[in-house]
C-alpha cells in the first residue's frame, strides 16, 4: 500500500466530526515551546488551518501552497497543525525551518485539535475560519490544483 492512503487511514483513526456552530478552540504548542491559544485569536481574522503530518506525502506538498497563500494574504493568520505522534514529531521543525516556511506550526500529537475539526479523517485538511470564528470552508485531501479553492475561500473572507 503507498503512503498516500495511509495518510488518510492513520488520520481517520485519529480525528473525529466536526460540529456545527462556532469554530472549537484549543491551545498547542509551537515547536519551541511556547504555547498557542486559537481563542486569542477567534472573531478578529480570518484563520486557516492546515492539519498535516511529515509523513504524508501530499501534506507536504500541500504546505508549499500554504506558504503561497501567506505570502498573498498577510493578514491571514496560517497555522499548520502537526498531528505526527512521538516517533516523527522531532521531524516538523527541521522539515519547516529547511523549507523557510513562515506560517505558525503548532504540534498536536495526541490529535486533540485533529479530534475537534476533522470530520473526514484526511489529512492534509485545511479549514477555514471567518472573522465571526465560525468555519466557513473545510477540504479533505490534496491534488495538484485543489488550492485554488482554499484560495478562493480565504480571498472572499478577506476582502
Amino acid at each position: 500500500m503507498s503512503r498516500a492512503p495511509l495518510c488518510a487511514l492513520a488520520a481517520f483513526a485519529l480525528c473525529a466530526a466536526l460540529s456545527a456552530g462556532p469554530a472549537p478552540t484549543f491551545t498547542l504548542n509551537r515547536p519551541d515551546g511556547t504555547r498557542f491559544n486559537l481563542e486569542d485569536h477567534l472573531a478578529r481574522q480570518v484563520i486557516v488551518l492546515d492539519f498535516w503530518a511529515t509523513w504524508c506525502g501530499p501534506c507536504l506538498r500541500a504546505l508549499k501552497q500554504l506558504q503561497a497563500l501567506q505570502d498573498r494574504y498577510p493578514q491571514v493568520l496560517v497555522l499548520a497543525i502537526a498531528i505526527d505522534d512521538g516517533r516523527t514529531m522531532a521531524q516538523v521543525d527541521p522539515y519547516v525551518r529547511g523549507r523557510g516556511f513562515t506560517f505558525t506550526v503548532l504540534l498536536d500529537p495526541d490529535a486533540s485539535a485533529c479530534r475537534l475539526y476533522n470530520p473526514e479523517g484526511g489529512v492534509p485538511y485545511p479549514v477555514v475560519i471567518d472573522r465571526k470564528g465560525a468555519t466557513a470552508f473545510y477540504h479533505n485531501g490534496y491534488l495538484a490544483g485543489d488550492e485554488r479553492a482554499l484560495f478562493a475561500a480565504v480571498a472572499g473572507l478577506v476582502k
